[in-house]
């Protein structure tokens, strides 16, 4: 599925809320009915898809705060205070989304839902835009993981929806309330609140879909390969000599490059990029011992079932439920399986954590993003076997080894 077709379909969509409308409240004008149908339905689909998974749009929000550090040193105060509740950000502004869309979608409020939803796609036409100039975030989680758009592409969709909801900023007294005041504001009500116990729901515990690359099913070592189909990345070499006579810089291909060698100086090689190939799925999963050695490929290839501890990162981790986690790793070590911490901290930090709460085991390095993406729980629980992805249990689930062993079928022989 690419952005086009989902703006297809929430256009179908919006024809048919205006017809199904229509049949409840005549419109005053179709046209502005059925703009207004697609903006809300754009938003609220949107914020629906983030809503599955806050914690990634939070993990996005903090890569952008950390970024403006560098591009805009001057709101630093501003950045230091929203990195640490980049997570809280996202929250607000997924169930902004969502609520906005609702109330546009019912015609509530019109003048001030179109003018803030307006300053809302400004203010994300300016984040697509400043990604597609510096290139610095290579995706603006405009539809979390369900779909990944390109900076380029996400920019020109942003600069669409200010254009298509233009109409709306200047007629918008021509929006038509689908219900009487009270049934509207019961409606509204009740889906908001709806919309705020998912939210909420899915960061309490492992989103509701996945739609990440680490799925349950998925195995890791294919998923960090290319296929062999993939498209490559293809570069120009470019090199720039000076010319000692002239003292002017001459750009040269690999296969123009001056013979009179003694006439020219080098100066530097560019590398361009002319075709941008495949990426694999998953990124920069590996995981070493405290002696820096790579050991992915033993626990890759392991034949029986592993219980790998994920505990991205150690400051932010939530120690509540240690007792629950240390039943499960001791009943499957009681059944014969192993079991691994994995983290992106220290690891003699981490060994001296787990000491506290009597969990003895191996604890190797992996990066903390992929590990921040395989989880979004901290700690949180992974099943693996051969590479595979067995299951994934959040901190929060109420679980015990038994049901793990039921769920996956770990039977003994």
């Amino acid at each position: 599925m690419t952005i086009w077709t989902i703006n297809l379909y929430v256009f179908i969509a919006a024809i048919i809320i205006t017809l199904f409308f229509a049949q409840i409240r005549k419109p005053k004008n179709y046209i502005i009915e059925i703009i207004k149908n697609f903006i809300g339905a754009y938003f609220i689909f949107s914020g629906v898809v983030k809503a599955i998974d806050p914690a990634g749009t939070g993990i996005k929000m903090e890569e952008y705060f950390e970024i403006f550090h560098q591009y805009f040193p001057f709101l630093n105060s501003l950045w230091d205070l929203l990195e640490p509740a980049s997570l809280e950000f996202s929250i607000f502004t997924i169930l902004l989304e969502i609520i906005l869309g609702l109330f546009l979608l019912f015609g509530a409020f019109a003048r001030w839902t179109v003018y803030l939803i307006f300053a809302i796609i400004v203010f994300f036409t300016f984040l697509t835009g400043f990604s597609h100039i510096t290139g610095k975030v290579t995706d603006c989680g405009c539809f979390g993981d369900f779909i990944k758009l390109t900076p380029k592409v996400s920019f020109i969709k942003d600069v669409i929806l200010m254009v298509v909801i233009l109409p709306l900023v200047i007629y918008y007294k021509k929006i038509t309330p689908l219900f009487p005041n009270v049934p509207r504001a019961l409606a509204l009500f009740m889906l908001s609140l709806l919309a705020i116990i998912f939210t909420l729901r899915n960061i309490y515990y492992e989103p509701i879909v996945d739609f990440r690359a680490y799925k349950v099913g998925v195995n890791i070592v294919e998923c960090l390969s290319l296929p062999p189909d993939a498209k490559p990345y293809i570069y120009e070499n470019k090199f720039i000599y000076k010319n000692n006579a002239s003292g002017e810089n001459q750009e040269f291909t690999a296969d123009q490059l001056p013979t009179d060698w003694e006439n020219w100086t080098f100066v530097d090689r560019i590398d361009k990029l002319i075709q941008k190939g495949d990426d694999p799925k998953c990124k920069d999963f590996a995981i070493s011992d405290e002696n820096g050695s790579d050991v992915t490929e033993v626990y890759m290839n392991e034949e029986e079932p592993i219980f790998v501890l994920i505990l991205p990162n150690l400051k932010k981790t939530n120690d509540g439920n240690f007792e629950k986690i240390k039943r499960i790793l001791d009943a499957a070590r009681k059944d014969g399986y192993y079991d691994i911490a994995l983290t992106g901290s220290n690891i003699e930090d981490v060994k001296t954590f787990l000491k506290k709460h009597d969990i003895q085991i191996d604890v190797f390095n992996s990066d903390e993003t992929p590990l921040k993406t395989i989880m979004r729980s901290n700690p949180g629980l992974l099943i693996l076997k051969k590479g595979t992805i067995l299951g994934k249990y959040h901190h929060n689930d109420d679980i015990t080894y038994k049901d793990i062993k039921e769920q996956l079928d770990l039977i003994q022989e």
